[in-house]
């Protein structure tokens, strides 16, 4: 199945603050050490495939603009957006 709405993160831009995790109403995103420093963590998705389309409550809960969304380029057979 192809996955055709699901969160991005610019974690360059992430304040570590868990927001975006707190907001997720379907409880898709969970924090994991940062490959690059263990100190801090960063949010990771689950499974992208269970993203609901057309929800984006974590990227409306990022004030730094951490969270972008991916949509397909056009609609498509599954999809009615």
């Amino acid at each position: 199945m192809a996955i055709h709405w699901f969160p991005f993160f610019k974690l360059e831009k992430c304040a570590h603050c868990g927001k975006c995790i707190s907001a997720c109403p379907h409880h898709l995103l969970f924090q994991k050490q940062d490959d690059n420093d263990p100190n801090l963590f960063v949010p990771k998705i689950t499974d992208p495939q269970l993203c609901p389309v057309n929800c984006s409550k974590c990227a409306g809960s990022c004030a730094y603009g951490v969270i972008g969304i991916i949509r397909p380029a056009k609609p498509c057979d599954c999809c009615s957006f």
